[in-house]
């Protein structure tokens, strides 16, 4: 993707652009000067556990802004503000940190309305958000991407007394008590568009299959059911260019059809 906004080529090339370059939001990202198009909403995109903004959206950030559109995000969960690290806080706190933000953002931008992105972690925020906290009044549309919302079998323990670092691993732990709750009666709320990008090569969320939500009128997708043969992994499908096309398709409120839904 071209524009005016230049996007990191890998994770890599972002967190380095963070640790040694001082760059701590992508290309694009928080502009605070811009004023969303008539017909569109401000776009706030929601990073996984032990990542950034920056690690994880250097690619996806600068392609949403070079449409045209206003792009947010905020860096949450670190143990300490310096860390290099972030989004290791408990999930629910972490939701509540993306509620101030998402207000903050309706307010400058004048909009009632956000769109919402979440990668991994930020997937399940995001779900925990609409419905817990009472998010899908103010959001008109929520991407998952590779979204925890069901736990990961990757977890050690669902019991946040015994971890020391990262309480964002045990709330997404299949058994832990935060995923139960949000899973209490349906995950999704009425009047919000969902939909959910998952990728077969996915070692990080896992069972992959886990990361659909199989509710009426979620739109889930396989990238390799639209891209047949790609490789892209769990973080990886934020700098496949072809998989960024897709992510701003569903950004924009575009239905794609698939075997999956």
């Amino acid at each position: 993707m071209s524009g005016q906004y230049q996007a990191k080529a890998n994770w890599t090339s972002s967190f380095l652009s963070q640790v040694l370059g001082g760059q701590t939001m992508p290309d694009g990202v928080n502009n605070w000067a811009c004023r969303p198009a008539e017909n569109q909403n401000p776009v706030v995109l929601i990073h996984g556990t032990f990542s950034s903004s920056m690690y994880s959206f250097g690619a996806l950030g600068p392609a949403l802004a070079n449409q045209n559109l206003c792009v947010y995000s905020i860096d949450y969960g670190a143990a300490e503000p310096s860390d290099w690290f972030k989004g290791v806080g408990p999930v629910d706190e972490s939701a509540q940190r993306i509620a101030e933000f998402v207000k903050f953002v309706k307010t400058t931008t004048g909009r009632d309305k956000v769109t919402l992105v979440g990668h991994s972690q930020g997937g399940l925020i995001g779900f925990y958000y609409l419905k817990m906290l009472q998010g899908a009044a103010h959001v008109d549309r929520f991407v998952a991407l590779a979204p925890s919302v069901n736990g990961t079998s990757i977890a050690k323990t669902p019991n946040r007394d015994l971890v020391e670092y990262c309480l964002a691993c045990a709330d997404q732990h299949p058994r832990s008590a935060l995923l139960r709750e949000l899973k209490t009666g349906a995950i999704t709320m009425p009047g919000v568009q969902y939909s959910v990008l998952v990728t077969k090569n996915d070692k990080v969320v896992v069972p992959v299959e886990n990361q659909f939500v199989k509710e009426p009128g979620v739109q889930n997708i396989y990238i390799q059911d639209l891209l047949p043969g790609k490789r892209v992994s769990h973080s990886g499908m934020l700098y496949d260019t072809e998989t960024l096309d897709l992510i701003v398709k569903l950004v924009q409120g575009q239905s794609i059809r698939t075997a999956s839904n």
